[in-house]
Order: C-alpha cells, then structure tokens, then sequence
C-alpha cells in the first residue's frame, strides 16, 4: 500500500507546472466511496519556492467531517530551486451523508511569525451503505402463526416479593402483635363461653326436672374445664377444698359441697338445680373481670 501511495504521489509532483515562483497545492481521495468506519486515504502535495516554509496539518487540526487515524509524510524533493512536498492523511468517517466532502490546506510560515493559509481543491467521496434502503413499496411478509414461546419464571423478583412481605409481616407484628393477641384471645374465650353457657343451661334444665347424679358430674367437668381456659389455672385438676382455697371463690363454699354430695356421694336433692345456676353466675362474673383485666392490658 505504501508504494502504491508513494508511486502515485510522485506522479502527481511530477505533472506540476514549472512556474518559480507559483505555489500550487493540491489534494484529494484516493479511493472513490467509503464505508462507516473504514479507513480511507487523502492525498496532499504542494510545489513552492525552496525558500518558504510550508507545513502541513496535524492531529490538531478539524478534518471534519471525518476523524483523523494516520499520517504519513514524504521526503521534500528540491528540483531548481523548487520543492516538492506531500502527504497521505487516513481518515475516518462515521457519518451517513451520500456525499462527503473536504480541503485539506497547507500553511505558509512567514517571518514575523503569521501564516498563509493556501487550499487545496475540495474534493468528494460516495458513503456506500451496507444495507440495502428499504423503499415504501416493500411490502412484508405477515406471519399469523402462533409461535409457543417458552415463559422463564423471575426467580429474583419472587424473593424480592416474598422478602418485602416478611418484612412487612414482622412489622405489623412487632407494631400491633399485642393488640392483635388480645383480640384473638378475647374472641376465642367469647367463643368458648357461649358454648360453655348453652351447655350448662341444658344441664340446669335436666337436673331441675330430676335430679341426677352423671349430668351433675358432667356439668361439674365441663365447668373446671371452662375455668382453667378462663383463669388459665389447672381446676380441673383441683379438688374442692383447693379451689376454695383461692382468694376470688369464697361465694362457691356452700355450692360446691352440696355438689360434691350428689357427684361423689350419691345425695341428689331437688334443689341442686340451684347450685348450678350459682356456678352460672359465678361463670359469668368471672368472664367479665378476666376480659376487661385483657382489653385494659
């Protein structure tokens, strides 16, 4: 490539005219189009008198619109008293204009250190594209196919998610857990106490029509039972004098003895009926002092 661009560049100094004291400049492409990115070559040469100083361009100058990559410059050629320099500049461009075009000048230094610009003639290039430009007559192909296209499941955005709603869970806990344990607990109890309540009003009824030792002992069970979940205290495991041992049951004195009589000594009496619906409202006095004892806590 070298000698091809030396050779043609010679042949051009050659071909100037011969007039002393004339400074001709010329330049142009070497190569005819150009593609995005591609180096391309411009060719500059200058004849002028020996005694001038002529420089040619370098890095600093604006080759717009094409980007400087390289430069190689020949050796003057002195022939009576006349010079012969020249240049081959590789250049880029990254431009889409069909046409490009550039001078690229030489400069005259002068003695008091000012400098005479002297261009060459412009000269063009062709962008030569690489893909064939689609008109407004193409027409497409239209595919209706259905085409299966296989779905990946988003496996960070599922631990994002599930992250975002453990945290959110464990602030709503530590913000209303106690406030939500409450609740749930007064709604179990509440429960608990109407299925409680029905019960014993069933059991009331059937001992005040006869009194009978095994619904006594049923309705005494299912008593101690709803009382431990209430007081959360073992009474179902308690006897009768420890349960009167307790600061709150004094009123059950009389109540449970007449119970015990029927349940664990065979004695039914008419009105035993009656120690079930003291058990009853004990029940309930006792319900609502351990719910409000909750909602105020």
């Amino acid at each position: 490539m070298q000698g091809r661009l030396l050779i043609y560049v010679l042949g051009l100094l050659i071909m100037m005219g011969a007039n002393a004291q004339k400074i001709t400049v010329k330049g142009g492409f070497i190569e005819d189009s150009l593609k995005i990115g591609e180096d391309i070559h411009y060719w500059v040469s200058a004849e002028y008198p020996d005694h001038l100083e002529l420089i040619f361009p370098d890095t600093t100058y604006n080759f717009s619109p094409f980007e400087f990559s390289g430069k190689e410059y020949f050796p003057s050629i002195i022939k009576t008293d006349r010079a012969f320099d020249s240049a081959v500049y590789t250049l880029q461009s990254y431009e889409i204009d069909p046409i490009q075009s550039l001078s690229i000048p030489v400069f005259i230094l002068k003695p008091t250190g000012d400098s005479t610009r002297i261009d060459a003639g412009l000269d063009s290039i062709f962008f030569k594209q690489l893909l064939e430009v689609v008109t407004d007559t193409t027409s497409l192909k239209t595919n209706l196919a259905y085409q299966n296209v296989p779905t990946q499941f988003n496996f960070p955005l599922l631990w994002i998610i599930l992250g975002v709603l453990m945290v959110l869970t464990l602030a709503t806990y530590l913000i209303f857990g106690k406030k939500i344990r409450k609740t749930i607990r007064l709604r179990k109890l509440k429960k608990d106490f109407i299925a409680f309540s029905e019960h014993l009003t069933m059991d009331i009824r059937s001992l005040k029509e006869a009194p009978n030792q095994k619904i006594a002992e049923h309705a005494l069970t299912e008593w101690k039972n709803f009382l431990e979940r209430l007081e959360q205290r073992p009474f179902s495991k308690l006897t009768t004098k420890e349960i009167m041992a307790l600061e709150y049951t004094g009123e059950l004195n009389g109540t449970l003895k007449n119970i015990d009589r029927c349940v664990y000594g065979g004695r039914s009496s008419d009105e035993l009926y009656k120690d079930f619906q003291a058990i009853e409202d004990f029940t309930q006095h006792r319900y609502s002092v351990i719910t409000d004892q909750i909602k105020n806590s």
